[in-house]
């Protein structure tokens, strides 16, 4: 069972700090950056139990039938502290999201697969699923699936969403959510291009 987080907000901040300094720092590649920060350590949320981090890797990767090396953390609970544009720099919190990204080639195709039977079956869609689609043809050129904008009607998203519904919360007081990468490079290049426009802004 979880234990709750002691948010310390000086530590956040001094981490931010160490982040915008690396940021500023042009000695350093926009892929080093991805890699050391966003990659690679021990998640923000398990913080004081760095153990934990591997047991809900191996939990997601054994339910998929991958490797533990294939799911990584990102977002706020990785780093302390959210890099997306809608919430730059806000602290993690007790009301945050788990991301966890699923790099796999393997299972990227299969959903791919299914989801394209799906779509060429499809008589019609409503104008808020043709938004939805334009949306999810946007990430998914990037080489990410994005669940949350599967088709309403697709019978695996329901499966996807119950599943990290019946993991959230046994880790850590908060709700878990997953995407799918289509491999490392892909998700490497994603991140690399946040990374370039964090460096346009005044940091």
């Amino acid at each position: 069972m979880w234990q709750t987080l002691i948010i310390d907000q000086s530590h956040i901040n001094q981490k931010i700090d160490i982040f915008k300094a690396a940021l500023r720092d042009y000695s350093l590649t926009e892929k080093l950056i991805v890699q050391k920060y966003i990659i690679h350590g021990t998640p923000y949320v398990f913080k004081d139990d760095e153990g934990k981090y591997f047991d809900l890797k191996h939990e997601i990767a054994t339910h998929f039938e991958e490797r533990p090396e294939c799911v990584l953390m990102v977002g706020s609970a990785k780093l302390g502290f959210s890099i997306a544009p809608s919430k730059l720099w806000n602290s993690f919190s007790e009301e945050s999201d788990i991301d966890i990204a699923i790099i796999s080639r393997e299972i990227f195709e299969k959903f791919w697969s299914e989801l394209y039977d799906f779509d060429i079956s499809l008589v019609s869609r409503t104008d808020r699923e043709e938004q939805r689609y334009k949306k999810f043809l946007k990430y998914f050129f990037k080489g990410w699936l994005r669940p949350d904008l599967f088709p309403f009607k697709y019978s695996r998203k329901n499966e996807w969403f119950e599943y990290f519904k019946s993991i959230s919360y046994n880790y850590t007081p908060q709700k878990i959510a997953g995407g799918i990468y289509y491999n490392s490079a892909l998700f490497e290049k994603y991140h690399i291009q946040n990374i370039k426009k964090l460096r346009q802004e005044d940091v």
